[in-house]
């Protein structure tokens, strides 16, 4: 794997991006989100006419559950192997998230061995599973309609990220590690403007979806409520 790089080796602009400029990024970000769920929470919260068939609060926590009971989603429960492939790819994602906040900490560790090698490994399928779902919205006629340019573009942008992160854990390459650091610091400032930011939407839309269904009597079905 090579001997990991001497922080002092590294030019100024990589020291600035896995600094200054990378934690500058990551406190726009949060910003834009505070933002973003202050408009959110001063929207009137939707409500029901209706005298309730159902559960709410049973509702409100079958339906945040669903995330990890693919069984429960047709969609999911037909196809497994797209879900696990969801799964990996977001933790994917979250490891390269850690990593860039890590590394620039604690360098010597994430250099080891035992830490670098199982990164490359996550980034690596990370990065082919990127590929694999943009040319699923490349040639699959049903994704290419329901896809926008920002799906693309994103898409794009994180597999080259997990490829850059493939090459960048072992942390002896100063161009690698650039590359993969200059890409975290525009995600954050890029992702607040992004569909990428679904999930910051998941925590109000699963509560509302829960309260409706539930209010109507339709979930959770029987059994699925441990």
């Amino acid at each position: 794997m090579g001997n990991p790089i001497e922080w002092s080796s590294l030019d100024s602009t990589t020291r600035l991006l896995m600094n200054q400029l990378h934690y500058g990024a990551l406190g726009f970000m949060v910003l834009a989100y505070t933002v973003k769920i202050w408009q959110l929470l001063k929207k009137p919260a939707a409500g029901e006419g209706t005298p309730a068939r159902g559960n709410h609060t049973d509702a409100i926590r079958y339906a945040y559950k669903t995330l990890a009971m693919p069984w429960e989603i047709e969609s999911q429960k037909n196809n497994m192997f797209r879900y696990l492939e969801f799964v990996v790819f977001h933790i994917a994602m979250a490891v390269g998230i850690g990593w860039a906040f890590m590394t620039p900490i604690l360098t010597t560790t994430m250099a080891a061995p035992a830490v670098a090698y199982p990164a490359m490994g996550i980034f690596a399928l990370g990065a082919l599973i990127g590929l694999s779902r943009l040319l699923r919205r490349l040639f699959k006629a049903d994704m290419r309609a329901i896809s926008s340019p920002d799906d693309y573009f994103c898409l794009v942008l994180l597999t080259l990220w997990m490829v850059s992160g493939t090459l960048a854990a072992p942390l002896n390459n100063a161009l690698f590690i650039t590359a993969y650091f200059g890409l975290a610091t525009f995600f954050l400032v890029y992702v607040p403007f992004s569909k990428i930011s679904h999930y910051v939407y998941y925590p109000f839309i699963r509560f509302y979806v829960g309260k409706h269904f539930g209010h109507r009597g339709v979930f959770p079905k029987k059994g699925t409520i441990q």
